[in-house]
């Protein structure tokens, strides 16, 4: 009797084994929470031709001029202004009048000649600030964006006190050089401009990188005072919060915001999988199944999901969400129609729907003969049901993958030992042992195993 107790207890830690090695870490894996929020950018401004003694001024015999190609600007006849500036050379034109001739170039994208004619006024004239502004978002528009970043720094150095400059300078610092170097320029653009929506996206992105927590939340709560209904708010206030790994707080932004409009499927299924963690499954189930039925699902997020429900014992909603996708399996890749059907199977297994489960692992396996998960599940689910040959049988083909060698082997021993086939069992975990000797504890099963077989052969 002592040794049937010390069987059944050597039992227990080889099924222990064999279930730790077939574990489906799928659902308990780090899932990267992805939140989707509206970035930074950089901002043209409206062209507006530059007639402003505050910089360059216009020469007395210019004025004229200037006045008549006012009108042609202000009609939209923007080539017959360059056919006007082009009549004379550039050093007969005052700075202001390059100025508006370069402003021209770039408002018709005629972008070498424009960034040339800016050159030739700052050759003139170095501090010019609005030549260096205008050239940094010339330099934006190219995509050139470390010539860009220096003009801008080079305007806020001589004086530029246009929030945009400053703004586009944080954009570009934080794009380049990190978010402390962003800071200051985003709050010098707050400044001029305090209800500008791009400079406190800015801010709080460099805020958040920088990982100033505490600064970032308080300006957030101060922006859903005065913005309470911007699900770009909330978003952004889910995203501090995952950083900060309060899931609880990321949660309700993230439902705030689904409930004011905001519909992406990465915030929806982030939303999802926060649900799934807190074990609100309804929900999380409302929000996979809407995501389905707006195709915005993909599979690998859907079998993941499930994956989770099943480790919960949530059954029911695994096979709910398993049934609409049903609906579209026909027109689905092979490789997922697999996943459907091996998901199915597990989750029938779980509900002890045995026809169906047999079924679903058959179809997974016509469409995938190779998959070790398959085989290795379809082999679990025949000794439950002590169809002990044909369990053999798949554990076999399972063992022919090298990554899946040791699990099925160890769960053929298991299954020979359900059936009392000792003999088997120990030769099969001798030549487990052969093969990993780091499985040392096996030694003592072997010993178990073979004293009662002594035991059963001199009985």
């Amino acid at each position: 009797m002592k040794i049937t107790g010390r069987v059944a207890k050597q039992k227990l830690w080889i099924a222990l084994i064999a279930a730790f090695l077939a574990v489906d870490t799928t659902a308990e894996s780090n899932h990267i929470f992805e939140i989707k929020l509206k970035k930074p950018e950089f901002i043209l401004p409206q062209y507006s031709p530059l007639f402003s003694s505050r910089e360059a001024a216009i020469a007395l015999e210019e004025v004229e001029r200037a006045v008549a190609l006012k009108d042609l600007l202000d009609s939209g006849d923007r080539q017959k202004v360059l056919s006007e500036l082009d009549k004379y050379y550039d050093l007969e034109l005052s700075p202001a009048m390059l100025m508006l001739k370069a402003q021209v170039y770039f408002s018709v994208k005629e972008y070498d000649k424009a960034e040339a004619t800016y050159l030739s006024v700052l050759a003139r004239m170095p501090q010019l600030v609005r030549a260096h502004s205008d050239l940094g978002q010339l330099d934006l528009v190219r995509e050139d964006f470390v010539k860009a970043r220096q003009y801008f720094a080079n305007a806020v150095a001589y004086g530029s006190n246009e929030a945009i400059v400053h703004g586009q300078l944080g954009y570009l610092n934080l794009t380049l050089h990190g978010a402390t170097s962003a800071i200051s320029a985003y709050q010098q653009a707050l400044a001029l401009e305090p209800e500008n929506v791009q400079w406190q996206r800015g801010l709080l992105a460099a805020l958040s990188q920088a990982k100033m927590y505490e600064a970032t939340l308080a300006y957030i709560k101060e922006l859903i005072q005065k913005r309470p209904d911007d699900p770009q708010i909330w978003l952004n206030q889910a995203a501090l919060a995952l950083q900060m790994d309060n899931k609880e707080m990321a949660l309700g932004s993230l439902e705030m915001a689904i409930l004011l409009g905001d519909a992406d499927a990465a915030n929806l299924k982030t939303a999802a999988q926060l649900h799934l963690r807190v074990k609100s499954y309804d929900r999380a189930s409302e929000l996979m199944a809407n995501l389905m039925s707006k195709g915005k699902l993909d599979a690998g997020s859907l079998f993941d999901y499930v994956s989770w429900l099943v480790q919960a014992a949530q059954y029911d909603q695994a096979e709910q969400l398993l049934k609409l996708y049903a609906s579209k399996l026909g027109s689905l890749s092979i490789e997922d129609q697999f996943a459907y059907y091996l998901h199915s199977g597990r989750v029938a297994q779980y509900k002890q729907q045995y026809v169906n489960a047999n079924t679903h692992y058959k179809n997974a396996l016509e469409k995938n003969p190779s998959s070790g998960d398959a085989l290795m599940s379809y082999a679990e689910f025949l000794v439950s049901q002590k169809d002990y040959v044909q369990s053999e049988f798949y554990y076999l083909r399972a063992e022919a993958l090298p990554q899946y060698e040791k699990k099925a082997m160890i769960g053929r021993a298991q299954m020979f030992i359900d059936s009392q086939n000792y003999n088997s069992a120990v030769s099969v975990l001798r030549d487990v042992y052969k093969k990993y000797p780091d499985m040392s504890d096996l030694q003592d099963t072997i010993t178990i195993l073979e004293n009662i077989i002594r035991n059963r052969e001199s009985a």
